[in-house]
C-alpha cells in the first residue's frame, strides 16, 4: 500500500470527521443535524476500514495513533445514546423537523384535505337527501337512539349528581382512542402501496362519516352540540390523518413515477424516507393529545362545559396548529464560540 497516496486520498474526510466530532462533543444540546448523523456515520465508517488498513499493511506510529483517536472518539457518538441526546433529536422532529416536511410537501396534504373535504360534503348530502343511506357510512351503534334523545340523556346526567369523572377511565378510553387512531393513520399510509388508491378511499370515508354523522344531529337540532363534541379533538384528530394520507401519497408518488420499477420505487421511497419518517412521527403525537382530549374534555358536557367553551377551545387549538405547522420560525439557532465557556 502506498502510503503517501492513500493519506492524501483520505486526509480531507479524516479532517471533516474531526469537525463533526468536535461539533458533537461541543454543542450537546443541539447536537448534529439530520444530514450530519448521516455523514458522520459514513465517515466513521471510513475512518474505521481505514484503521484496519493502517493495522494490517503498516503506516506510521503517528497515522495509527491519529486514526485510533479520531474512531475512538467518533465511537463515543455511536454508543449507548445519553439521555440528553435522545430528549435532542425527539426536540428537532418536533421542533424543526416535523413542521418543515409538511410545508415542503404542502401539494400532497393539500390533495389530501380536499378529497376528505370532498366526503365530508358528500356524505353530508347523501345523508340529507336520503338519511337511510347513513347507515352505510357510520356504524349502526350511533343510531342506536336518535340524536336528540343522546343529548338528552348526556344533559340530563350531567346536570345531576350523576356526574363523576374518573380520571382513570378517562385514561383508559383514551389510550383505546389514539390506538385506534393510530392504526386508523397506519392504514391510511401503508395503503399507498396501492399506488395511492386505497388512501383515497380511506379520506373519502373519512370525510364522509364525518360529514354523515353530522348532518343527522342537524337535523335534529343538535348540531352545535356535535360541534362541540367533535370539534375539540377533531382539530387535532382530522388534520393528522390528513398528515398520515400525506405520507401514504408520497408512497404513491414514487410508485408512478418509479413506473412500478421495484428498483426505481425503492430508490424513490429510500430518498424520502426522512420526510416519510417526520410527517408519521408528528402525526403518531397528534393523535395522542388528540385521544387524550376526547377521552376526556370533549365528553363533558353543558351544563358542566357550556358549549361556547368547547368551540372555543376548538378554534384556538386549530389556529395553534395552523400557526405551528405553516408559521413557526423554523431557523435553528446557531452555536456562537464566543458564548461556549
Amino acid at each position: 500500500m502506498d502510503i503517501n497516496r492513500f493519506i492524501a486520498r483520505r486526509e480531507n474526510q479524516w479532517k471533516r470527521l474531526t469537525v463533526l466530532t468536535d461539533k458533537a462533543d461541543r454543542d450537546t444540546a443541539q447536537g448534529l443535524s439530520a444530514s450530519e448523523a448521516e455523514e458522520f456515520f459514513a465517515l466513521y465508517r471510513m475512518a474505521s476500514n481505514d484503521l484496519n488498513l493502517v493495522q494490517t499493511y503498516g503506516g506510521g506510529s503517528a497515522l495509527l495513533d491519529y486514526l485510533e483517536m479520531l474512531v475512538a472518539r467518533a465511537l463515543q457518538h455511536l454508543a449507548v445514546p445519553q439521555r440528553v441526546q435522545l430528549f435532542s433529536a425527539w426536540w428537532q422532529v418536533l421542533r424543526y423537523d416535523f413542521p418543515a416536511t409538511v410545508r415542503k410537501q404542502w401539494t400532497a396534504l393539500l390533495l389530501s384535505v380536499l378529497i376528505m373535504g370532498v366526503g365530508t360534503v358528500a356524505g353530508y348530502a347523501i345523508t340529507a337527501a336520503h338519511p337511510s343511506t347513513a347507515l352505510t357510512f357510520v356504524p349502526a351503534e350511533f343510531f342506536r337512539q336518535s340524536p336528540a334523545h343522546r343529548v338528552a340523556e348526556r344533559i340530563a346526567t350531567d346536570s345531576s349528581r350523576k356526574f363523576s369523572y374518573s380520571a382513570e377511565q378517562n385514561l383508559f378510553f383514551s389510550v383505546y382512542l389514539f390506538t385506534h387512531n393510530i392504526e386508523v393513520a397506519v392504514m391510511t399510509f401503508a395503503l399507498g402501496l396501492t399506488f395511492g388508491l386505497g388512501t383515497v378511499v380511506m379520506l373519502f370515508f373519512s370525510g364522509a362519516m364525518l360529514g354523515s354523522l353530522g348532518q343527522r344531529y342537524q337535523a335534529d337540532h343538535v348540531g352545535t352540540y356535535f360541534i362541540s363534541w367533535v370539534g375539540p379533538h377533531g382539530v387535532l384528530e382530522l388534520p393528522a390523518i390528513c398528515i398520515a394520507a400525506t405520507a401514504g401519497l408520497m408512497i404513491a408518488r414514487a410508485m408512478w413515477t418509479g413506473g412500478g420499477r421495484h428498483g426505481a420505487v425503492w430508490a424513490n421511497v429510500r430518498d424520502q424516507r426522512r420526510d416519510l419518517l417526520n410527517l408519521l412521527i408528528g402525526c403518531a403525537h397528534m393523535l395522542v393529545l388528540a385521544g387524550l382530549i376526547e377521552g376526556g374534555f370533549s365528553q363533558i358536557t353543558a351544563p358542566v362545559l357550556p358549549y361556547y367553551l368547547k368551540i372555543f377551545f376548538a378554534c384556538a387549538l386549530f389556529c395553534s396548529l395552523i400557526v405551528y405547522l405553516f408559521f413557526m420560525p423554523l431557523k435553528k439557532p446557531q452555536w456562537d464560540p464566543a458564548t461556549d465557556e
